[in-house]
């Protein structure tokens, strides 16, 4: 049994790889084991293992993880890093993040799997019109500054983030950044990662940045007020400053910063720019979305993912509605007027285009505020 389960291991680790999931669940159920990979953002079942295999298969797991195979009450956090090699014979390693726990049945085991050698798209290909890819470019160009990118989770704000960071790497600056995890390891940027059990909070951490003479400064999340403080501060102050925030749209987000206590006066003087954003699934261009027997789908009918963004740029005109606390109906209308394209438009635009189908827009149509009628 030994055996056969560290080989489990490694031939599911290296489906997921050619799946291209982002996530393996292993979940306990009555009859054994369920396995599920995450796949565009959406869990498919994969297979089961039949009853006796969840324990030794946790315990295999959680060895190789650096974490207590003995304790079985708590949730343990550990990771590995594992090497695979492709069709061609190319070896590269991903690191696998592994997460436990305790259910009724057993140990939940997720691992995510984080690709080392991951290519730096533009921001063009993540999905980004030409207007929009100019207006963050020059968010960017600016000297100092805050833009927030903002969605729910698995939104792609991290690839967003990093695809920012890449363009940024090029002009010769000293990057810092701040993350919980490090999900993915970027050449000639320093990465710090946060251990809130150790003391190092986003908070803590960004004070002792803004002291290593930082040009831009990434923090992975703005989540409290503390934090928020330190960032605004930062980025009036010289700095280029880059985070997420889980906020619904570009509206909300200048809204969640001064529910958390912030001055308008800063706000609009510190914020550049929002960019808030969704992931779609694409029609698989093989089967065009009919999932029969599609190997380049694996019979799901999407294939990929690809971004859709509002991105909106603070400027002059808009500032006075930070500074009076205008509400999110009077900025939304206000922003109409404008041109200014909304999130639910966009989708719709996507689900006209072919891009997707009608029921990948009809998930966010629930949490997507709908122009000036989002009131």
């Amino acid at each position: 049994m030994v055996e056969d389960v560290t080989g489990y291991v490694t031939e599911l680790i290296e489906k997921g790889i050619e799946y291209g999931a982002s996530d393996i669940h292993l979940e306990p159920v009555p009859e054994g084991i369920m396995v599920r990979f995450r796949l565009d953002g959406y869990l498919q079942e994969m297979e089961w293992k039949e009853e006796g295999w969840g324990p030794p298969l946790v315990s295999r797991i959680k060895l190789m993880s650096g974490m207590d195979i003995g304790e079985r009450r708590l949730p343990q956090d550990g990771g590995f890093a594992f090497q695979t090699k492709s069709r061609e014979g190319r070896s590269s390693s991903i690191d696998v993040r592994v997460a436990t726990l305790p259910t009724i049945y057993g140990e939940k085991i997720v691992l995510r799997l984080l690709p080392h050698d991951t290519k730096y798209r533009s921001l063009a290909s993540l999905g980004m019109n030409e207007t929009d890819v100019l207006r963050v470019r020059r968010m960017l160009a600016k000297a100092q500054g805050m833009v927030l990118i903002a969605g729910p989770t698995g939104s792609g704000k991290t690839t967003t983030m990093y695809t920012m960071l890449h363009e940024l790497q090029q002009r010769g600056r000293n990057i810092v950044s701040l993350e919980q995890p490090v999900e993915y390891r970027i050449p000639g940027i320093n990465q710090v990662q946060i251990h809130p059990r150790a003391g190092l909070s986003f908070h803590e951490g960004l004070r002792a940045v803004l002291r290593q003479d930082p040009d831009v400064i990434l923090v992975g999340e703005i989540r409290d007020k503390p934090t928020a403080e330190v960032a605004v501060r930062a980025a009036l102050t010289g700095h280029l400053l880059l985070s997420t925030i889980h906020t619904l749209d570009a509206v909300g987000t200048v809204l969640r910063l001064l529910d958390m206590g912030i001055e308008p006066y800063l706000v609009s003087s510190a914020l550049t720019g929002v960019i808030a954003q969704r992931l779609i699934r694409k029609r698989c261009l093989r089967c065009y979305g009919r999932a029969v027997d599609c190997t380049a789908c694996h019979s799901t009918g999407f294939q990929g993912r690809v971004g859709v963004y509002e991105v909106l740029q603070i400027d002059e005109e808009f500032q006075p509605y930070i500074l009076n606390r205008c509400s999110a109906a009077v900025m939304r209308r206000y922003l109409e007027e404008s041109g200014f394209v909304f999130l639910s438009s966009l989708l719709e635009q996507k689900l006209a285009e072919g891009v997707t189908e009608g029921d990948e827009q009809g998930q966010y149509q629930a949490y997507v505020p709908t122009g000036a009628l989002a009131r």
